[in-house]
């Protein structure tokens, strides 16, 4: 088990970052795109230039190259080598630690056999699926019995299915191996659903790092294009698959699974800012989770969007869209659908 520590860690994004990482943790970082999260994993990886210090376990690995610091790395593009079939793919790394090649093969077999896709050993990349190839570069990156694992954006653009089980290979491999994990993402559901700790980073800057307490008051503050609200469940609409919830005085239909809730009582209630629907008139229908606000602030955002904060009298919403606003007067909806319910007792 390894702990990680960044200690005063600048370059061309990071700015001074100071950063503690458990022994056998999952650690997610939260940021929008551009934040510096990739750059992050390269630093604790070895792939890219900094100043200040990497540490595992106490000790200073910064002069160590990438292939001696013993870390399982899986870009956002997984890299695998077109000309090599699956197996050689997770082989490679195997043969050039100098194992040999019925070690590799048997080591190369277990893990992918662990992510149930042993049988497409003899295919070659570019006839998988986007989920499949992301199997198998996670394969090979465990493969090499790293102390540490990075993932960056693992989840994206897979099917659900693929991420669950790779969400579920990860939390196996952390609690059976008692590997490091540090993943990124710009998503607080994926971040929500497998993480440990948590950090945000905005502008290279470190914004918040700790539990998951402690991230809610953060998200609110730092991370504009999520909404996040800390609920109590009033009523169970069983049947529907629904809960009557109460956000600060607000009350919200909400979707839940009652055999899994059924014994708590404070929840996570989530929706991305661009999820929300800004009418600029009494329109809103079905008349299911409308709140009626003023427009504080609206902030220009990339592509002609906007970012739009309501106040109503219960809750503060942030509205991501590209329409023109033209009143203060607005009304907001919160889909059912784009809300999800987190336990937080």
């Amino acid at each position: 088990m390894t702990t990680v520590d960044l200690v005063n860690v600048s370059n061309y994004i990071l700015k001074n970052v100071t950063l503690h990482v458990p022994s056998g943790s999952i650690h997610v970082v939260i940021g929008p795109n551009g934040a510096g999260k990739t750059t992050l994993l390269k630093v604790i990886a070895g792939l890219t230039w900094y100043r200040g210090s990497v540490r595992f376990n106490g000790e200073s690995v910064d002069k160590l190259p990438p292939w001696r610091r013993k870390i399982g790395y899986l870009p956002q593009t997984t890299a695998l080598f077109p000309h090599m079939t699956v197996l050689e793919n997770v082989v490679f790394g195997l043969r050039n630690a100098g194992l040999s090649f019925n070690d590799s093969v048997i080591i190369a077999k277990h893990y992918l056999e662990l992510l149930g896709i042993y049988e497409l050993r003899n295919r070659y990349p570019l006839t998988l699926s986007g989920g499949e190839q992301r199997k198998v570069a996670l394969a090979r990156a465990l493969a090499i019995r790293p102390r540490i694992l990075l993932l960056d954006e693992p989840f994206t653009g897979i099917h659900y299915d693929y991420r669950v089980q790779i969400a579920n290979t990860i939390r196996k491999i952390n609690k059976d191996e008692g590997l490091t994990v540090i993943i990124v993402t710009h998503d607080l559901d994926e971040a929500l659903e497998i993480g440990s700790n948590f950090t945000i980073l905005m502008n290279g800057e470190i914004m918040y790092s700790g539990n998951l307490k402690g991230l809610l008051k953060a998200i609110n503050k730092y991370l504009h294009y999520i909404n996040v609200f800390e609920c109590t469940i009033k009523e169970y609409l069983i049947d529907a698959g629904l809960a009557r919830v109460n956000c600060h005085g607000l009350e919200l239909i909400v979707p839940i699974e009652y055999e899994e809730l059924r014994s708590y009582n404070r929840v996570l209630v989530t929706i991305p800012a661009d999820r929300v629907i800004l009418y600029q008139t009494e329109k809103c229908y079905p008349r299911i989770n409308c709140v009626r606000g003023k427009v504080t602030r609206v902030e220009s955002w990339s592509n002609n969007l906007k970012l739009v904060k309501v106040v109503t009298d219960k809750i503060n919403v942030n509205v991501i869209t590209n329409y023109e606003v033209l009143t203060s007067d607005v009304v907001v909806k919160l889909p059912i659908k784009n809300l999800k319910v987190y336990i937080i007792d």
